[in-house]
């Protein structure tokens, strides 16, 4: 199994997630893990890095914009 993820920030989330697959869902037996950033203060070191972030920068994803957007925002944006 491969577990993808976008970011290993803290490590918590993947750190939990890993122990909940491993001890909850069986038969798995392999299991590995990729993302595309691991920052610096990560507890979690993933099998797959893209790129390691030794200073911990705010990553801003594209899709940050959507986050406050109200249905109605989002048609008025995409109205063809």
């Amino acid at each position: 199994m491969l577990l993808v993820d976008d970011l290993a920030d803290s490590g918590h989330t993947l750190n939990a997630v890993i122990d909940l697959l491993k001890n909850n869902y069986s038969p798995i037996t392999e299991l590995r893990s990729a993302v595309i950033w691991t920052k610096g203060v990560s507890s979690f070191v993933p099998d797959f890095s893209v790129e390691f972030l030794p200073t911990n920068p705010w990553i801003h994803q594209p899709f940050e914009a959507y986050d406050t957007m109200r249905p109605v925002h989002l048609l008025e944006k995409w109205r063809v």
